[in-house]
């Protein structure tokens, strides 16, 4: 019998309340705050690039210096800046990091807590894949659906403290399943960890079983992509696959495989 680590589970934005940085409340003081923003759209911005080269050039040509052009520049970008300040606030208004969890700001005021123990896992994607936009998603326990975070400053950088302080929680989670399961699976049941090594099934149906004693790993790690990359001493690339905590995940499997080199000495 195997724990499967694949979590689908939401809620949506409710309640009400805000704090300033270090403030106590009931996740404790607070560590960092990621505000929203709401970008500027591409025709508006080219807009106002269009209308500040031209008139650069208009002043330059009045002058017969061109001087002038940095300062146009510079005005063009306070404005595009200022307008999207002006612009309506995003769905969500900031996040804030605090000693005991995440609170999140809807753009009414009103706050989601969410302690770090009712945290089941997150998933961040950077921007520019396939066109679709920088989004990370949180997996509250118990809900259906994640909750996705967009346009907010410094995400990855929030995804990432995130990951960093749910990582032991998670790991101790993974041990405890391999121990009274026998087996933990990643990525929907391509990865299977046991003691002795790991099984991976390739996602094409007719590949066949990999199987992998720990002597034959030799390292896992998160890559920048949300995916865990396991690379073994036979084959020549390493296996991947997109797999929910990607950092929690590497580090167990690296603790395991330690575990299994000191146990075989």
């Amino acid at each position: 019998m195997a724990m499967v680590w694949s979590p689908g589970w939401a809620r949506s934005l409710v309640e009400g309340g805000q704090a300033r940085r270090g403030a106590a409340g009931p996740l404790g003081p607070v560590v960092r705050v990621h505000r929203g923003f709401r970008p500027v759209p591409w025709r508006a911005r080219t807009w106002l690039e269009a209308v500040a080269a031209l008139l650069a050039l208009t002043v330059c040509l009045a002058l017969g210096e061109w001087w002038p052009a940095p300062v146009v520049a510079a005005l063009a970008v306070v404005a595009v800046s200022g307008y999207g300040l002006l612009r309506p606030a995003p769905r969500l208004r900031s996040a804030r990091i605090h000693q005991g969890g995440l609170a999140l700001v809807g753009s009414d005021g009103g706050e989601r807590l969410l302690p770090w123990g009712e945290i089941e896992a997150v998933e961040y994607a950077p921007g520019g894949q396939r066109g679709k936009p920088e989004h990370g998603r949180i997996w509250p326990a118990g809900a259906d659906e994640p909750l996705v975070l967009t346009q907010l400053r410094g995400l990855d950088g929030l995804f990432r403290e995130v990951d960093e302080r749910l990582s032991p929680g998670l790991r101790a989670t993974l041990h405890e399943a391999l121990h009274t399961e026998g087996s933990v699976r990643f990525g929907r049941g391509r990865l299977t960890v046991t003691a002795g090594g790991l099984v991976h099934r390739p996602p094409h149906p007719l590949a066949a079983t990999e199987a992998y004693r720990w002597a034959e790993v030799h390292s896992a790690r998160p890559s920048g992509l949300g995916e865990l990359e396991i690379r073994t001493h036979s084959a020549g690339l390493p296996l991947t696959l997109p797999v929910s905590n990607a950092r929690a995940a590497a580090e167990f499997l690296e603790e395991v495989r330690a575990w299994s080199a000191e146990a075989s000495t």
